[in-house]
C-alpha cells in the first residue's frame, strides 16, 4: 500500500501553498487534483497580502517572470463616478502591489514549482472515499482505476467540492448571500482606445449587482457579473448571447467590450457563498474555499486560501516536530480573517460601504485603514478597521447620513 506523509486534496493556490511549505521543511506531499491543468477558474484578482507567501515559498521569481498585469490598487465605479484605492497608500506596512492573473497560467506556474520541489501532483484524480482514523486513508479514481494511498495527515483544499466535509458527513452551509455570478474572458483588442486600459475596475450597477473588469497582460480581459440571483433571469438559452446582452448594463464599459470576441462559453456560479460546519478534526484540516467562501467582491478568495494554508502547515509542522499543535488557534485565526472580510461584504451588499466610498467622508487616515483591509491585511490588529470592523463601518456610515442632512 502506498504511503505519503501528507495527502492534499486539490491543487489550487491553497493546496499548492500547503505543499510548498511542507516540502520546504522536508515533508513529502501528494496532491490529488480532480481537474486537468490548464483550467479556467475565478479568483483572478490577487491581494498584496499573499505576496509575502509567494516570496517565502519560492514562487515569486517564476511568477514575476510571467509578466502578469500589475494590480496597484482597485477602482470602484458608481453613477459614473470613480473611487480609487492605491495599495501604496495604506495603513499596514505591506506590499504595494500584486497581480491580475489568468488562473490557468498562474496555477500552472505554482504547480511547476511544487513539482520541482519534489511534490507529487496527480491530475484527473477524483477522491471517492476517505478514512481519517486511526490513520489517513484516501481512495481516488484516475483513468478508470481506483488507487488507495495512506498518510499521517489530510489537508482538504478542494474548494467548492468540500470533499472531506461531504464524505465525513459534516454539514456544508450555504452562505447568507443568495448570489450568483457569471464570467468569461474576451479578446480585449480595443483596450488602448480607452484610458488606463489595465486598471482593474468594479462597476456598481445596482446596490446588489456589480460588474468586474480584470485586464490581463496577454491582451485578454476577464469580465463578470455578480450579485443577487434576482438579477439573473431567462438564462436557459445561449450563455454567450445572454452575456453580450447583459454587457449593456455597464454604461462605462459597454463600448469597450460590445464587439470583442468572447473566448469561451460563460461559466456560472450559483449560490457560491458557503462554509463548512467543522474546520478541522483528527488528522485533517480544511484550507481555502472549502473552509469558507464569502464573495468575489473584494478578491478575498486566493488571499484567504494562501493564508489558511500557511497557518495550517505551520501548525502541522509543530505537530510533526512533537510540539503542541493548537488547531483551535488555527480555527480562531481563520475566523478572525474571514470575519473581517464578512463585515465588508455584508455592508457592501446592504449599500453602507458603497455610501462610505462615494459619500465624501473618508479622510486620509480612514481611507488608508480601509485600504489595508482591501489589500488583505485582515490580521493587523493595529488597524481599528480590523479590530472592530463592524463598529468602524457603521460609525463612518452614520457620518455619511449626517452629512446628507446638512
Amino acid at each position: 500500500m502506498e504511503k505519503k506523509k501528507v495527502i492534499i486534496i486539490g491543487a489550487g493556490p491553497a493546496g499548492l501553498t500547503a505543499a510548498a511549505n511542507l516540502l520546504n521543511h522536508g515533508h513529502e506531499a501528494v496532491l490529488l487534483e480532480r481537474t486537468v491543468f490548464p483550467r479556467v477558474v475565478v479568483g483572478e484578482s490577487l491581494l498584496p497580502s499573499s505576496m509575502e507567501h509567494y516570496e517565502l515559498l519560492g514562487f515569486m521569481e517564476p511568477l514575476k517572470a510571467a509578466n502578469f498585469a500589475v494590480k496597484p490598487g482597485v477602482r470602484f465605479i458608481k453613477y459614473g463616478r470613480n473611487y480609487d484605492f492605491s495599495f501604496s497608500e495604506q495603513f499596514t506596512d505591506g506590499w504595494h502591489y500584486t497581480w491580475q492573473v489568468p488562473r490557468a497560467d498562474f496555477d500552472q506556474i505554482m504547480a511547476d514549482v511544487v513539482t520541482e520541489k519534489g511534490g507529487d501532483i496527480r491530475f484527473g484524480a477524483t477522491v471517492t472515499a476517505i478514512q481519517t482514523e486511526p490513520q489517513v486513508k484516501v481512495v481516488y479514481e484516475q483513468n478508470g482505476q481506483l488507487t488507495e494511498v495512506t498518510g499521517d495527515f489530510l489537508i482538504d483544499s478542494s474548494g467548492f467540492g468540500c470533499v472531506v466535509p461531504q464524505l465525513l458527513g459534516h454539514e456544508v452551509l450555504k452562505g447568507q448571500y443568495p448570489n450568483w455570478a457569471v464570467f468569461t474572458h474576451v479578446k480585449d483588442e480595443f483596450r488602448h482606445n480607452f484610458p488606463e486600459p489595465e486598471r482593474i475596475s468594479f462597476d456598481i450597477l445596482e446596490t446588489d449587482l456589480w460588474f468586474w473588469m480584470i485586464p490581463f497582460s496577454n491582451g485578454n480581459t476577464s469580465l463578470g457579473f455578480a450579485g443577487n440571483k434576482r438579477h439573473f433571469e431567462n438564462i436557459e438559452g445561449d450563455a454567450t448571447e445572454y452575456f453580450r446582452e447583459k454587457l449593456k448594463q455597464s454604461e462605462r464599459f459597454y463600448d469597450r467590450f460590445k464587439d470583442c470576441e468572447i473566448l469561451f462559453q460563460p461559466h456560472w456560479y450559483k449560490g457560491y457563498s458557503q462554509s463548512s460546519s467543522v474546520m478541522y478534526g483528527k488528522n485533517w484540516v480544511l484550507c481555502g474555499n472549502c473552509a469558507e467562501f464569502l464573495d468575489p467582491v473584494f478578491s478575498s478568495g486566493v488571499a484567504l486560501a494562501t493564508s489558511s494554508s500557511m497557518k495550517a502547515t505551520e501548525t502541522l509542522l509543530k505537530q510533526f516536530a512533537g510540539e503542541e499543535a493548537d488547531w483551535e488557534e488555527y480555527k480562531a485565526y481563520m475566523e478572525q480573517g474571514i470575519g473581517v472580510f464578512r463585515s465588508y461584504v455584508d455592508h457592501w451588499y446592504d449599500g453602507k460601504l458603497q455610501d462610505i466610498f462615494f459619500g465624501g467622508v473618508l479622510n486620509t487616515t480612514f481611507k488608508e485603514q480601509i485600504c489595508s483591509v482591501l489589500a488583505g491585511y485582515v490580521w493587523d490588529h493595529n488597524n481599528p478597521f480590523v479590530r472592530r470592523p463592524e463598529k468602524g463601518i457603521l460609525s463612518l456610515h452614520k457620518v455619511v447620513e449626517l452629512s446628507q442632512l446638512t
